[in-house]
């Protein structure tokens, strides 16, 4: 699988936000054209600012208007959502007013904080890779890995890399960032990417993504660099769960960073992932539907064993006519599986490994559709699954709710195609041509 590569120019991005920033600063623009050139807007219609991303505004960031007049701060009237972004301009969406906006209002937005100016100009751009596809209003939620060195070790300077990726997605209020979720389901970069081909292992970004889907992250943001001469080559991946695989390549100098690169943090050490694996669930129940004189004698011996039964039906009118499965309890490994219907085949992912399956239900007396007494028993099962190859995986349970001989049976069943081959022959069929005479001496 071919993966896109962009390419920056460090000096350019140098030249625009060479400036050191790391205090809360308000960023202030303004509304520079409406619709049609109208003197006001409304709730719901867009206007043009003359910030863009030279000032770190994205599309989903909301900026704050101000009402002025000749240029003097009246106060704050309302609030508009960016729903696209130029290098020095944006298209706002007024989403909140308490009055009249329009041409000459100011806009305010938080400044994008950062710790180092060599790093933010590739830092802001992978952020706008990573939502370039994503409806402005929609909450992305990202899952920063490890950047490495070239032996796979993590060191200060990758370390200085994440926490940067990090301290500017954190101040994006649709950017939900976590370090810590995908850790066991996520290998080294070089597991998934070959830096030198720009090729990506198909095969382990489908699992990857598997595992993104099932806890539920939508980009992996990981990557490398290698020390060359007196530069260091950054290539950092994007791995979207719904799109193509993206590198993000920068070249920068290596001087200011040489203690750190000589830091090793967490040496490399073998790692192997977790995985996902899918399973087939089953829950059949079997009722028990006993005639009159096993009804009566049900109720005596029932009766004899717990005086609230006597009371309930020796005692009372009410009767049964069924008895079936009820609180049914099904958990594998530590998670319950809840609401599951009956009959039918339920998909569910696990993560791969040995398995304890725990299975209970009490036997209830019901009337018709109404449940009318649980016996006072409940029927277990436990067992632990160690397969080595999970694949294509079928777990068929049955409940039997047969009075006094109630159990729980469980199968473990490898599901497979079978073909069948009939043999036949091949049929002649003989085209018949006119007599030929034929005369030999």
């Amino acid at each position: 699988m071919k993966i896109k590569i962009i390419h920056l120019s460090l000096i350019l991005f140098c030249l625009i936000f060479a400036t050191d920033s790391f205090s809360q600063e308000m960023v202030k623009g303004t509304i520079i054209a409406t619709p049609q050139n109208v003197i006001s807007v409304g709730t719901g219609e867009k206007v043009i600012t003359n910030l863009g991303k030279k000032d770190g505004v994205i599309p989903g960031d909301i900026l704050k208007i101000v009402e002025s007049d000749d240029n003097i701060l009246i106060g704050h009237i309302g609030k508009c959502a960016v729903i696209s972004a130029e290098d020095s301009t944006s298209v706002c969406k007024v989403i909140k007013l308490s009055a009249e906006a329009g041409k000459g209002d100011y806009v305010f937005i938080n400044k994008l904080e950062y710790t180092d100016p060599r790093m933010y100009p590739l830092v802001f751009t992978l952020l706008n890779e990573v939502i370039a596809l994503y409806e402005p209003q929609r909450v992305i939620r990202v899952y920063v890995h490890n950047i490495y060195d070239e032996k796979n070790n993590i060191t200060r300077f990758s370390e200085r890399i994440k926490e940067e990726i990090v301290t500017v997605f954190e101040q994006k209020q649709r950017m939900a960032v976590n370090r810590t979720v995908l850790k066991d389901y996520v290998n080294y970069q070089d597991h998934y990417f070959n830096s030198a081909t720009g090729k990506s292992n198909k095969k382990a970004i489908d699992r990857l993504k598997n595992s993104m889907e099932q806890l539920n992250i939508d980009v992996v943001i990981t990557g490398v660099y290698a020390v060359q001469g007196d530069s260091i080559q950054l290539k950092l991946y994007i791995v979207d769960r719904r799109r193509q695989d993206k590198a993000m390549s920068l070249i920068m100098g290596a001087k200011d960073y040489l203690n750190a690169i000589a830091q090793t943090v967490i040496p490399y050490e073998l790692f192997k992932e977790k995985e996902f694996v899918n399973y087939s669930i089953i829950l059949n129940m079997k009722d028990y539907l006993p005639d009159k004189d096993e009804q009566r004698e049900i109720v005596k011996h029932e009766s004899e064993k717990e005086l609230k039964f006597r009371y309930k039906f020796a005692d009372t009118k009410s009767k049964f006519n069924r008895i079936s499965p009820g609180e049914v309890y099904l958990k594998i490994n530590e998670e319950e599986i809840k609401d599951m219907p009956g009959g039918v085949v339920y998909e569910k992912n696990f993560v791969k490994g040995m398995k304890r399956i725990s299975v209970s239900f009490v036997p209830t007396l019901c009337d018709n559709d109404n449940e009318v007494f649980q016996l006072k028993k409940e029927i277990k099962k436990e067992i632990i699954l160690d397969l080595k190859d999970e694949d294509k995986i079928s777990i068929e349970i049955m409940l039997d709710a047969t009075y006094e001989k109630e159990k729980i049976d469980i199968k473990v069943v490898r599901k497979t195609t079978k073909e069948p081959i009939i043999m036949k022959s091949v049929i002649s069929k003989v085209d018949k041509k006119p007599a030929i005479e034929l005369y030999k001496d």
